[in-house]
């Protein structure tokens, strides 16, 4: 719950290892260059406890360096779930139609004016908590993270990409966050299994790479997709 310009999303189980990934992700989100399309910045994911031979392939060097090195020269790299930087307004539609919630409290260019502890402040904080407040609106569809799909993170990514936003990889020398992978075989073949049916979800949806990111980024951003999909 934030107006901040400027969004990190961390999983739970990920800590920070450095303290420059901030400004690396403000450079590139204040550049003129980039400032009005760029709608994220991500970093790569990195894992602490994976042993020597990483006998159940916890680390996704594919999935979390390999591709994205490759398709930061099209469009970006998609949203990984953790390590990102987002501009607040690609919450909020393309970079040249912007979408406004139902609540305009809520709205990417709202400027906050009351202390924090003011009763209207608290009284919104505790409405966007519930558990009710996006019902008949639309965050989740149109607006915010996208829901529809058990791999939210990869659907986000893919849709802010087909209303035109790039994105940037980061990928300094020093790791800029760590996180857990999974210890146990079980573990891992229960995200491997919601992984792969959430990229079902989204592939045999309206949202296909084939129709739906054909039509909005031509032939060559859904190779890169399937590339995903397919990891």
């Amino acid at each position: 719950m934030t107006n901040a310009p400027t969004i990190l999303t961390l999983d739970c189980d990920t800590y920070s290892n450095d303290p420059q990934p901030p400004l690396c992700a403000l450079c590139y989100l204040s550049d003129p260059k980039f400032r009005s399309k760029l709608g994220f910045v991500q970093f790569p994911q990195r894992f602490r406890g994976i042993n020597k031979k990483d006998i159940y392939a916890c680390e996704h060097k594919r999935l979390y360096k390999i591709n994205p090195f490759g398709m930061d020269g099209l469009l970006g790299p998609n949203y990984l779930g953790t390590g990102c930087f987002f501009s607040r307004r690609v919450f909020f539609g393309g970079p040249s139609h912007l979408l406004l919630p139902e609540m305009p409290q809520l709205g990417p260019n709202n400027v906050v004016d009351k202390p924090f502890q003011s009763q209207e402040v608290l009284e919104l904080a505790h409405h966007v908590a519930g558990c009710s407040y996006e019902k008949n609106t639309t965050w989740g569809l149109k607006i915010g993270v996208r829901y529809g799909s058990l791999v939210e993170d990869f659907f986000t990514g893919y849709q802010m990409h087909c209303e035109g936003w790039k994105s940037i990889f980061c990928h300094p020398d020093r790791a800029a966050f760590y996180g857990d992978a999974p210890m146990k075989l079980v573990d891992v073949l229960n995200q491997n299994k919601r992984w792969s049916i959430g990229d079902l979800e989204v592939a045999f949806s309206k949202y296909s790479p084939i129709t739906h990111g054909t039509r909005a980024m031509g032939p060559t951003m859904p190779k890169s997709v399937f590339l995903v999909l397919g990891t």
